[in-house]
């Protein structure tokens, strides 16, 4: 049962309890019943007896049937004996009902004796008036009626159960959807908003059943995630702002140490790292800006075409390029591309990819600008480097992560940036490694900003 939906264990819960209450009230409804065909079979018997007994003559110590004129349907399975002297039996009678009435000629009380399932006999003693007894009676009746009435009710409780059963499972599954479709579209709604709408709420008044429970409680918790956010936002361009002007000196004073003609090599070196040191916290400072501003930004977003923005990009890393001699190639995907996004969000979220990529290739990157499924316009960017090496694609994003000894916050940061405008940044099969950044395309974006409410 584990394996089950809910639906599915719901439904079956119902109707194995369904189906246990109609099996008892089956199986009592049907031995009532053949207590009841029993019992009417023995009252038919007794009044056929005291029929026959009446029709007895016991004048001069003799046992004697005095026929009427509507006697004859009386003595159909009916037998009068006198000691071991039949005075009277049916016309045609067999063998075993014969047997069985001679055995039943000398008892002492009424006594019913059952004939297999077809007839029941009754044996009455017939006493005179000083008590003395003068013979037996033995009466029948077929018990055919009875069974075929008692098979008749055990098939229809049968048909009817499993038809209730039927009928239940139906009325349960289509209870259980409909209710759980509801629970499903209020997920899917939730999900959603907990993504791309936090301010959204359902707003569906105090809680007074399970449903308005569960609004009540996504209602809850978009607005903690909400207050979350804000508040990482806040901080996230509060620090980002106060880094920026002491790197700024930093990278200043490395620049003006950098100028000196009498500097040593190893000096040089050392500032060149404090430079280039500087220049990627820029980035993340910059990125970490920009995504603040982006999700704080509840207007529609601007469409851009993404070519000039990727050449920025890539304009921003020529010099990385060219010291760790990568040749950096850029593939432009035709006319008419264009994406629901800022050109420097397209810059900031594509910078740390072709970062990344320069750090692991061997002497080659490729950037190509395509148009995907669903209007989706994709900035793969691919190196010949080692690529993933079995490792989890969803671990790359996790901040802090990294295998060349950098702060681990490029790629996150990338995926965080293009989640803001509604894109994304994911892994991309083939040699070597690959990251896509998925910006929404204009067309698309436009339709579903009309569609907001």
């Amino acid at each position: 049962m584990s394996r089950l939906t809910l639906r599915g264990r719901v439904t079956l819960a119902a109707v194995a309890v369904l189906a246990v209450g109609l099996a008892a009230l089956s199986i009592l409804f049907n031995v009532l019943l053949a207590h009841r065909l029993d019992a009417d079979a023995s009252s038919v018997l007794r009044s056929r007896a005291a029929a026959q007994l009446a029709t007895l003559d016991l004048s001069h110590g003799r046992l004697r049937a005095v026929e009427g004129p509507s006697d004859a349907l009386l003595d159909r399975d009916t037998w009068v004996l006198a000691g071991s002297r039949v005075v009277e039996k049916p016309a045609a009678a067999p063998a075993a009902q014969a047997r069985a009435v001679a055995g039943l000629a000398g008892v002492p009380r009424p006594t019913e004796r059952t004939l297999g399932d077809d007839i029941r006999l009754r044996a009455v003693p017939v006493r005179d008036a000083a008590g003395v007894r003068r013979g037996t009676v033995v009466v029948g009746v077929s018990l055919v009626p009875y069974e075929h009435t008692r098979q008749i009710a055990l098939v229809g409780t049968a048909i009817l159960s499993l038809l209730l059963l039927l009928g239940a499972a139906i009325a349960v599954r289509w209870s259980v959807r409909s209710a759980l479709g509801r629970i499903a579209e209020m997920t899917a709604r939730a999900a959603d908003w907990s993504e791309h709408d936090l301010h959204r709420r359902f707003h569906l008044g105090e809680p007074r059943d399970e449903l308005t429970t569960l609004a009540a409680t996504f209602d809850g918790l978009l607005r903690r995630i909400e207050a979350v956010l804000r508040h990482e936002q806040r901080f996230s361009a509060e620090l980002a702002h106060e880094l920026r002007t002491p790197l700024t000196g930093l990278r200043g004073e490395a620049e003006l140490a950098l100028a000196r003609h009498d500097l040593d090599e190893e000096s040089r070196t050392a500032f060149q790292r404090v430079v280039e040191s500087s220049s990627r916290m820029q980035t993340v400072i910059e990125t970490l800006l920009s995504s603040a501003r982006m999700e704080a930004d509840v207007s529609p977003p601007r469409s851009c075409d993404p070519l000039p923005a990727v050449r920025e990009a890539l304009a921003a890393v020529a010099n990385s390029a060219r010291s760790r001699d990568v040749d950096v190639r850029l593939a432009e995907g035709g006319p008419g591309v264009v994406v629901d996004a800022d050109p420097d969000v397209v810059t900031q979220a594509l910078y740390p990819l072709l970062e990344n990529a320069l750090r692991h290739a061997r002497s080659r990157v490729e950037v190509a600008v395509a148009s995907g499924g669903g209007d989706d316009v994709t900035v793969s960017v691919r190196d010949d480097g080692p690529g993933l090496d079995g490792r989890d694609p969803e671990s790359l994003f996790a901040p802090g992560v990294s295998s060349s000894g950098g702060a681990g916050l490029g790629l996150p940061l990338a995926r965080r940036l293009a989640r803001s405008c509604g894109g994304d940044v994911v892994v991309e099969d083939g040699p070597g490694g690959c990251f896509g950044l998925k910006l929404p395309g204009a067309r698309r974006a436009q339709v579903a900003f009309r569609r907001a409410p």
